[in-house]
């Protein structure tokens, strides 16, 4: 197998910090060899902290064999003021989560979150149409999740984040570009929710705090998270032993795994 590897194998990447957890490398790995496509690409992870991050940025430029890299927390957002070009989707999100490099050194970003987060769930039979949606997090998966949200026409869609001006900021961006939907960042006493999600970080460590509080857990029928390990967060957990119906961050990427690939022409 490591006879593959050649010196025309392009190299693809995960950039994150933290990358330990990432699961996304076993995954396209695994893809590549399945589709006979591994050691024309290998997929590594990156650990690169948020300062070091542009300059990181800039060097993919000058490596000639450097293919695409899927781009995790915390630079989403900061992504998409560093490639060149962005796609239409990563422009109206203001973030992106994959970007490729052309022949030229030019970096494309896109930004496939929220289209996963929503498959993902239809692939567990769940739809978000006409549903009430309670959304936690505003930053760059966030924004991608509740722009898919809107376009695939949830009935509501409250949104809600530490800092109350940027859940604002990304309601009144949303409401914009779809203003059928219904969106706020109130939370009401009365309220219920078809599906609450955790677009957060919040679940990554033993100690965080839950995103969606015990009492509010017990307005939501479903439950979802946006992290991916662990598998089973705090959130989940509680929900679950609240009898609540669970959705594991798993699934939103398994479903872009292959959009990820093809937008890094690895397929």
């Amino acid at each position: 197998m490591l006879a593959s590897i050649t010196g025309n194998t392009k190299i693809l990447g995960v950039i994150a910090d933290p990358v330990s957890q990432a699961r996304t490398p076993a995954m396209a790995n695994r893809l590549l060899e399945e589709r006979g496509r591994w050691g024309d690409f290998v997929m590594l992870p990156m650990p690169v902290s948020a300062h070091g991050f542009p300059t990181f940025i800039a060097g993919l430029r000058a490596l000639k064999n450097f293919g695409g890299a899927v781009v995790s927390m915390p630079h989403k957002v900061v992504a998409a003021h560093l490639v060149d070009e962005l796609t239409p989707e990563a422009r109206l999100i203001g973030a992106v989560n994959v970007i490729r490099r052309n022949g030229d050194g030019r970096l494309i970003g896109t930004m496939l979150d929220g289209e996963g987060f929503v498959a993902g769930l239809a692939g567990a039979g769940y739809s978000v149409k006409d549903a009430h949606i309670l959304l936690v997090g505003a930053g760059g998966a966030a924004s991608a999740i509740a722009f898919a949200l809107a376009k695939h026409r949830c009935s509501s869609l409250c949104i809600q984040n530490r800092t109350p001006e940027i859940a604002g900021a990304l309601s009144a961006r949303v409401s914009h570009a779809y203003p059928q939907v219904d969106i706020s960042t109130e939370l009401h006493s009365n309220a219920r929710y078809d599906i609450a999600i955790n677009a957060t970080s919040l679940g990554m460590k033993p100690n965080d705090e839950l995103p969606i509080s015990k009492p509010l857990i017990r307005h939501c029928d479903l439950v979802a998270e946006c992290v991916i390990a662990p598998e089973m967060t705090p959130l989940l957990q509680e929900a679950s032993g609240q009898g609540k119906v669970i959705h594991t961050g798993v699934p939103m990427l398994a479903a872009q795994m292959h959009l990820m690939l093809a937008f890094m022409e690895a397929e």
